[in-house]
């Protein structure tokens, strides 16, 4: 395991800047032995290819690494809590990792050195969060909320494409019967109602005599006991069925 060491070199991100909604930070290194400090930009995605370089040893002994965010990375109040994390992250990174035996490390530190002030030492900065103008002359306060909407505009806008996208691909994975079940067109209906006009039948008013013979009373005696005879029967079976019913009715 690493020991802890006092390390030549310094880290403070002192300054963060978003343009492009992209977050640049500010670093600000001092070499403690020359009295020379200086200054560059870097993205976090540089930061973080830095970290996977190290060896797992190294990792195991350094406090989590700020994880990426896809949405609202933006935000101030990410950008202010990713900044504090990162530069805890570096600060236990210069006290377990001799710079010099870390080439990777070495060429992160020293890409600004060749611009650095050769007089007095520059003292740390003091902590910023600063917003790229986006509205001209309009108060800090209105240019983050201007920024605010603008990334939320943007986010909306990708969940409503991602929305669509996904909507796209179930929709060509089954058949749509909406155009089976529409309703006729209006001149559709007249046509076919023209043409069962053409073929419909209409009775014509015919009169009709027709010379029905009067029964003779012997003729109704004989029709009447042919209908008593062979309604009887059912009757007297239909009694009995009622009869039948309504004993097992009170029965129980």
């Amino acid at each position: 395991m690493q020991q802890a060491h006092n390390s030549i070199y310094q880290l403070k991100i002192v300054n963060t800047e978003t343009r492009s909604d992209i977050v640049y930070y500010q670093i600000q290194v001092l070499n403690t032995q020359t009295k020379v400090s200086w200054s560059f930009e870097e993205r976090y995605k540089n930061m973080n290819n830095l970290h996977t370089q190290l060896s797992q040893e190294i990792k195991q002994q350094l406090p989590y690494f700020p994880a990426k965010k896809f949405f609202g990375n933006t935000d101030p109040e990410f950008i202010s809590t990713r900044k504090a994390g990162l530069q805890n992250y570096f600060k236990t990174l210069l006290q377990i990792v001799d710079v010099d035996q870390c080439p990777t490390l070495k060429k992160f530190l020293t890409k600004g050195e060749q611009k650095h002030i050769k007089d007095q030492p520059q003292p740390f900065k003091e902590d910023s969060i600063k917003q790229k103008d986006v509205i001209g002359n309009a108060s800090t306060i209105e240019k983050i909320q201007q920024q605010k909407q603008l990334e939320n505009e943007r986010i909306k806008k990708e969940l409503k494409d991602k929305l669509a996208a996904a909507t796209q691909q179930i929709k060509s994975k089954f058949v749509d019967l909406g155009n089976l079940v529409n309703a006729p067109e209006e001149h559709d209906i007249k046509k076919k109602r023209a043409f069962y006009d053409q073929i419909r039948i209409e009775p014509k008013n015919i009169q009709l005599n027709i010379d029905i013979p009067k029964a003779n009373p012997q003729a109704k005696m004989i029709i009447a006991q042919s209908t008593i005879e062979q309604t009887q029967p059912k009757l007297i079976q239909l009694i009995s069925q009622l009869q039948a019913g309504v004993e097992n009715i009170i029965e129980i």
